[in-house]
């Protein structure tokens, strides 16, 4: 199969219709939210490594250098960049096998390194393709975590076919997501983007608000059996550190209310839409899905075409807020630094 030479194999596991869940570090990792989220899945559930990509044809190694480390035996250990797949396989009626792919991004040869994982995933079956990714957007850390989900397929058929989301309307640079996405759609597998919004005014290495928030929109699409409890505790100890360490600084608690109130203006906009305008897009949504028999679809259906409105209605607003995520704190001079959990400070730049 093409360019499956790049792939270094270990094992072949037997999985039925399996999900792929993917997530690179790097430009589409803000706050290592993407990456953690994977990490979490593939601790939690023992997940077994199975396979591996050669980094030695993807990488400019004097920008992604490799990592030596020394090991319990005193030996020097160098770490390459790692483009790693897992399996885990399901034991509950209704809940899929799983296949976890953490991955650096890399300099070279996109096409090829994409179309490797894409093969491996057409050998293995994949159902449905889940891509994770996150970015620094003008979003408060008070609020509810913002997480947006598009698909580029309208029907994710199969056991996902009841689920809808919104065509992703962003146009610019991109990044090895939106390269996935084509190179899986060319194998015929279908995909989603599920991306965290995090706060652009705080500089950390982890933000384990948007990791929790993308857990819980990733189990939606199944029920994993995933333990948040210890990830809910990190989220509030983050924000209440976030919290006590602007406490006493005012321009950057005034920024912080601003963000607030357009947050919450942007909800009640979602939530107060026109009736009549729902009701034309219930209409439209309706009959482009005949029922075949020339009747009216049932209370279930109309059920179902309503939420589907509904959910494409609460991602309206578009991806445009991370063009403007850092132009109105600049003026602030400022900047929110996270050293470690228990030690934050206002730095000026």
């Amino acid at each position: 199969m093409a360019h499956m030479e790049h792939l270094e194999v270990t094992k072949v596991p037997e999985l039925e219709r399996p999900l792929m869940l993917a997530a690179w570090s790097g430009w589409s990792d803000a706050g290592e939210c993407a990456t953690l989220a994977i990490r979490e899945i593939a601790t939690q559930l023992n997940a077994r490594k199975f396979a591996s990509i050669d980094p030695e044809e993807f990488y400019i190694f004097s920008q992604e250098r490799p990592v030596v480390r020394n090991s319990t035996s005193g030996e020097r250990v160098l770490h390459w960049p790692n483009n790693d797949f897992y399996y885990w396989q399901s034991s509950e009626q209704g809940v899929p096998d799983l296949v976890l792919f953490h991955g650096t991004e890399p300099q070279l040869r996109w096409r090829t390194y994409t179309s490797a994982i894409a093969s491996l995933a057409k050998s293995l079956n994949v159902e449905l393709l889940a891509n994770l990714g996150a970015l620094l957007d003008s979003v408060p850390h008070t609020r509810a975590a913002r997480v947006l989900c598009t698909s580029v397929d309208h029907d994710l058929g199969g056991r996902y076919e009841h689920l809808r989301y919104p065509r992703p309307n962003y146009e610019g640079p991109t990044g090895m997501t939106s390269a996935t996405i084509d190179a899986f759609t060319q194998q015929g597998i279908k995909s989603i983007s599920i991306w965290g919004h995090a706060p652009h005014y705080l500089q950390v290495k982890r933000n384990p608000s948007i990791t929790l928030a993308m857990l819980n929109e990733i189990s939606k699409l199944a029920a994993f059996p995933i333990n948040t409890a210890g990830l809910e505790k990190d989220a509030d100890e983050f924000n209440e550190t976030v919290s006590r360490a602007i406490e006493s600084q005012s321009e950057i608690r005034s920024y912080v209310a601003q963000l607030e109130e357009r947050y919450d203006d942007e909800l009640t906009a979602i939530e107060d839409r026109d009736a009549s305008e729902l009701v034309q897009e219930l209409d439209e949504f309706l009959r482009s899905r005949p029922s075949g028999n020339g009747r009216a679809a049932d209370p279930l259906q109309q059920a179902d075409a309503a939420l589907a409105v509904g959910h494409r209605a609460a991602a309206f607003r578009p991806l445009r807020r991370r063009h403007r995520q850092v132009r109105e704190f600049r003026r602030l001079g400022r900047v929110v630094r996270v050293l470690h959990r228990d030690e934050i400070r206002l730095a000026q730049r």
